[in-house]
């Protein structure tokens, strides 16, 4: 008699997967525990695949300060023959980087930096202002000591303190025009600064550089001058005179070619005030010049010496009038940003540099008529040293955090990517 199948096959089976399923059937104590044991672990261990992506991508992460650190430590676990001679040291691993070559390097680095912080500055603070000055005058010096001497100076000691003093103050004012060219650059924008400051300053210039040429090339105006104040009278126009006017006459056309390049004319245009009086200016200068080609005055008719002085006395006007409208920009904006400090700073030092200069040279020679004589130099120094006072209590004094922020957010000659460096 055949027994019957304990266990009946189920549809669709086969033989193979009867006897599996048999044998999980027998066994179910130890299937129990083995599901409880793996439920435990998985429990206790948490699935990779809930990982969040940020952790997964975190492990591909390479920390640059991790790197550093280790191939620094292979560096110094590399035999000493190995370490790179590149940095300046003797091959021998300690303070590669400290050698004689690398420290005058950067000796050579911070000087220049110290010669270039009238350009690069923006705050003005009583340290910068210090070395750049310093260093200023320290080529001045150097230039006053090689070029040429004022051969008609009696004294050789003033002789040389005159160029000294008159080399100082050519840079000064000079390099004074350069930060605002600079500035407006690196901003695209003329924002900030009197488009009447600037065409006024064009205007200005192309006298005073007139003046300055006509007085120290032309034998007729040299002539002329001796004549009215006396054989032994000197000109005392010098040559730095002659180079600061031409060279301030090209760096504000620059300024105003700027203006027009940033749209600065259409944004702030000229005030009726200043072209009324740039018109004015024009028809008085060429109306004296025609009345000097027709030999129209008392005598043989009016000099060319005085049209030099009418020259010189619009420059005065007109340095006079060019700085009104900046001074009363910086007040309606309540701000001197887009107005660099160093422009004032050299143009004050440069003022009393020039002033200097002139009275010592009157007293060398024992003759005031130099004063008499070169009234635009002496007015326009006073005229500047007045306005950048002004101009010191507005971004010191009135309007200081204004001035911080540009400092802060407008560098001069470098620009940095501030998102690459948080």
């Amino acid at each position: 008699m055949t027994s019957k199948p304990t266990r009946r096959k189920k549809a669709g089976m086969s033989d193979s997967e009867l006897s599996f399923h048999s044998a999980q059937q027998d066994t179910p104590l130890l299937e129990d525990d083995r599901s409880a044991s793996i439920t435990t672990e998985e429990a206790e261990t948490p699935r990779m695949d809930n990982v969040p992506e940020k952790l997964s991508l975190s492990a591909n992460y390479e920390d640059p300060s991790v790197d550093g650190a280790s191939s620094a430590a292979e560096k110094d676990a590399s035999p000493p023959g190995d370490s790179g001679g590149s940095s300046g040291g003797d091959g021998d691993g300690d303070g590669a980087g400290d050698g004689p070559q690398s420290k005058s390097h950067r000796m050579m680095r911070r000087l220049g930096s110290s010669f270039l912080i009238p350009l690069t500055d923006q705050r003005g603070s009583p340290t910068s202002i210090a070395i750049g000055l310093f260093c200023l005058a320290l080529v001045g010096t150097t230039l006053g000591f090689v070029m040429p001497k004022e051969s008609s100076l009696p004294t050789p000691a003033w002789r040389t303190i005159s160029s000294i003093v008159g080399y100082t103050y050519f840079i000064c004012w000079s390099i004074s025009f350069y930060p605002q060219v600079i500035l407006n650059y690196k901003r695209k924008s003329t924002a900030g600064l009197s488009n009447d400051f600037s065409v006024l300053n064009v205007a200005g210039f192309s006298c005073y550089a007139t003046y300055t040429c006509c007085f120290f090339w032309s034998k007729e105006i040299q002539d002329e001058y001796r004549q009215r104040n006396g054989a032994e009278s000197e000109i005392t126009v010098q040559s730095n005179d002659v180079a600061f006017a031409v060279h301030a006459l090209v760096l504000c056309a620059v300024q105003v070619g700027q203006i027009i390049l940033y749209g600065g004319l259409r944004a702030q245009p000229l005030s009726k005030p200043v072209q009324l009086g740039l018109v004015s200016s024009g028809v008085l200068v060429a109306v004296y010049a025609a009345l000097i080609v027709w030999r129209v005055g008392p005598g043989k008719g009016l000099l060319w010496l005085d049209f030099l002085y009418l020259l010189s006395f619009v420059k005065v006007a007109i340095s006079v009038t060019k700085y009104i409208p900046q001074v009363i920009l910086n007040i309606r904006r309540k701000s001197t940003v887009g107005w660099n400090i160093w422009n004032i700073i050299l143009d004050f030092t440069g003022g009393c540099l020039s002033i200097v200069q002139l009275i010592g040279d009157s007293a060398d020679l024992s003759d005031w008529s130099g004063i008499a004589g070169n009234p635009a130099k002496f007015a326009l120094g006073f005229v500047s040293i007045i306005f950048d006072i002004i101009f010191f209590l507005q971004h010191y004094v009135l309007y200081p955090e204004h001035a911080e922020e540009s400092s802060n957010s407008e560098p001069l000659l470098d620009n940095y990517d501030t998102e690459s460096l948080i």
